[in-house]
């Protein structure tokens, strides 16, 4: 648990301090929310905050890779995850600067969810009745249409500062909570994909909340809806695999 506990806090640490610079580039190249008559933002404000959470994932991955216990949770899967995170953070990236249309992205979401499938990321089974294994072919749908589902509820949840931020960070430490207890209590180890993933999460969440509080300096974006949604739905995957 110390080790989680370090993984936290370093991605919140960095999130926190990299936040800034990325706010000073998306004002830079464009990638803004201008004032439209629905929105409670009043300023033009900077998006890309996606791109500094994915940033702070990522240096925490590095570090955390060489701790004793943590360390062992990096695999095929976990590598998954942060390559499909990555596609859809530049996807989102994109969005957020061009205004890509819908069959882009659900087109790009697909493909992320792809990713995941190659790296062995798959749903194998449904609570339906007990047990239901499914066969290969229809999981892999499953599969996809789940991470897309998923990645669109984050999305359609950012509309008030700080709320997708708020709901992830929340959702994040329930699904950490379950998954370690989870482990504990089965004998599964507690060197998992979902936990890991999980408290990198809530790191990151943590460290961009006091930008993105009202009024917020900055938000997330397609960039980090995409991208959290992403490792939420992966963290799941992995989860039920494992059971």
């Amino acid at each position: 648990m110390r080790e989680y506990l370090l993984t936290m806090l370093l991605s919140a640490a960095i999130c926190y301090l990299v936040t800034p610079y990325v706010e000073t580039y998306a004002l830079r190249f464009g990638a803004i929310a201008r004032v439209r008559s629905r929105d409670i933002h009043t300023e033009t404000t900077p998006r890309w905050g996606g791109v500094a959470m994915w940033f702070a994932a990522s240096f925490t991955f590095a570090v955390v890779s060489h701790l004793p216990l943590v360390g062992k949770s990096f695999g095929r899967e976990a590598q998954g995850i942060f390559l499909a995170g990555t596609f859809v953070m530049l996807l989102g990236a994109l969005d957020d600067r061009f205004d890509l249309d819908a069959v882009t992205k659900s087109a790009g979401q697909a493909l992320a969810g792809g990713i995941l499938l190659l790296h062995g990321v798959q749903i194998l089974w449904l609570p339906i009745n007990g047990i239901l294994t499914l066969p290969p072919a229809i999981g892999q749908v499953v599969t996809v249409v789940f991470v897309m589902l998923v990645i669109n509820a984050v999305n359609f949840v950012d509309g008030l500062d700080g709320l997708a931020t708020g709901i992830v960070a929340i959702s994040a430490a329930a699904f950490f909570g379950f998954s370690y207890l989870l482990a504990v209590e089965n004998g599964f180890s507690r060197a998992g994909a979902p936990s890991l993933i999980t408290a990198i999460i809530i790191g990151t969440c943590l460290g961009f909340l006091p930008y993105n509080f009202h009024p917020a300096r900055i938000f997330m974006g397609d960039s980090g809806s995409m991208f959290l949604g992403l490792v939420l739905a992966a963290s799941a995957i992995t989860l039920m695999g494992q059971i």
